[in-house]
């Protein structure tokens, strides 16, 4: 694993984030946003080297992410992070399509005015990303669309559990993200998505998340090389 030089993200932590918190959310941004690609080592050296910080809060980041599946510890090597295969991307779908949809069907049912609005603009903002086709914001709206819906079904194991999962499959949404006609069908499954919530119809909002879902598990799956685990770019 090698930071790109000149990256932000590689600097070090904010002075008033305690270190252990910032170890935890760096490492975990990197590897949700790519730049720790599947299959790649985590040094910690060269991380404490970057940050200026001691091995000891990096090694129970580690641990921390461990636990939610972002890596993984392969035996005389340390950790990376893990290679997905086509198994476990269904899965993983599988068990999303079950959270996510009861998440978006109790969201349609207790939506704040104030939500709404929220909610309006991020299918506003994903519009706009799509006509610039800008993969990388779509992929950062769309995830702030799936947490919003998530956090107001006002649930919070609910809303954590799920976290989990999409962290785990962040790797596989940032490829199928620019897959042919992916981001297209995308907007059309979470306007539908989003105009159920605004009816206020939890069983039509329900099914619109998992009939959006349903589609990114096939996309996804059908687009891994045969065995596992895969290869991701």
């Amino acid at each position: 694993m090698s930071p790109a030089q000149g990256n932000a993200l590689w600097g070090p932590p904010p002075a008033r984030e305690p270190i252990g918190s910032a170890a935890y959310r760096l490492i975990r941004d990197a590897i949700l946003r790519g730049q720790i690609p599947p299959g790649a080592r985590i040094n910690e050296l060269e991380l404490s080297r970057i940050w200026h910080i001691s091995r000891t809060p990096i090694r129970d980041a580690l641990r921390r992410l461990e636990a939610e599946g972002l890596v993984q510890s392969v035996p005389g090597k340390g950790m990376a992070v893990p290679r997905l295969g086509r198994s476990d991307v269904d899965e993983l779908y599988e068990m999303l399509e079950a959270l996510e949809g009861l998440a978006a069907r109790r969201t349609a049912e207790r939506a704040t005015g104030a939500f709404l609005s929220e909610l309006n603009g991020l299918i506003k903002d994903y519009g706009a990303a799509l006509k610039q086709t800008d993969d990388q914001r779509l992929t950062a709206v769309a995830a702030d669309l799936h947490r919003t819906v998530a956090r107001m079904g006002l649930n919070r194991r609910l809303e954590r559990a799920i976290e989990t999962i999409r962290g785990q499959l962040s790797p596989v949404e940032l490829y199928a993200v620019g897959m042919k006609g992916r981001a297209t069908k995308s907007f059309r499954e979470l306007a539908k998505l989003t105009a159920a919530i605004r009816g206020r119809d939890g069983a039509r909002a329900e099914a619109s998340m998992r009939e959006h879902l349903a589609s990114l598990r096939a996309d996804a799956v059908a687009s891994l090389p045969a065995g596992e685990p895969s290869a991701w770019p």
